[in-house]
């Protein structure tokens, strides 16, 4: 049945649904997602808060807190052969790294750190898609192509390890959902919204 639990992962109750997750409103299991399309779940995109100069024992600080620690040792690359190679963990909750800097950085500078944790995550709301020739040839679901997708959901609950279990459980269509409390809502593109707010009854919390 939908929301399932397998071993030591237990699947949360999302904030964003306006409605209790019965299986009235749930797909019936089995829908299984495109590994290769999803992200480990320390990936993140880190952008610079200010200019820094290039040397050892270089503080390089963060418009957004960490999201997930970065080891030691890791490089991270800004562009333009701005190397950054940390000197210490950089933790989560922290807004600076320290490392050493081969090349003058820029504010503004961003670098889409692919993590490290070897676990693929599809996060509970991640708007997913796939044609009708990759449902007939058997290929999984990955982010949504609204453009070109022919099947479009949200993800009701979040799968922490696909490389673990791939499958995933999708949000009926025509289903209750608060949009401002959807992930990722305000990143949405237009056609994006646009396509969630097609497909599901669409609220503000609190109700407006």
């Amino acid at each position: 049945m939908p929301g399932v639990t397998w071993e030591s992962q237990a699947m949360q109750v999302p904030e964003w649904p306006a409605e209790e997750l019965t299986a009235m409103c749930l797909l019936p299991a089995g829908t299984q997602a495109e590994i290769a399309e999803f992200s480990f779940g320390d990936a993140q995109t880190l952008t610079l808060s200010g200019a820094a100069t290039a040397g050892s024992g270089v503080t390089l600080t963060l418009t957004e807190a960490l999201e997930s620690d970065i080891l030691k040792g890791v490089i991270l690359d800004f562009g333009g052969g701005k190397l950054f190679t940390l000197s210490q963990r950089a933790i989560r909750g922290s807004t600076t790294m320290v490392g050493t800097l081969a090349v003058n950085t820029a504010d503004a500078d961003s670098y889409n750190y692919p993590g490290s944790s070897g676990r693929t995550v599809v996060r509970s709301g991640t708007l997913v898609g796939r044609t009708f020739a990759e449902r007939a040839a058997g290929t999984g679901f990955g982010l949504a192509d609204v453009a070109n997708d022919d099947e479009i959901y949200l993800v009701a609950f979040q799968n922490e390890y696909l490389e673990q279990n791939a499958g995933i459980t999708l949000l009926r269509h025509t289903a209750q959902i608060y949009e401002n409390k959807l992930p990722g809502w305000a990143n949405m593109s237009t056609a994006e919204q646009a396509m969630v707010r097609q497909l599901y009854h669409c609220l503000l919390y609190p109700a407006a």
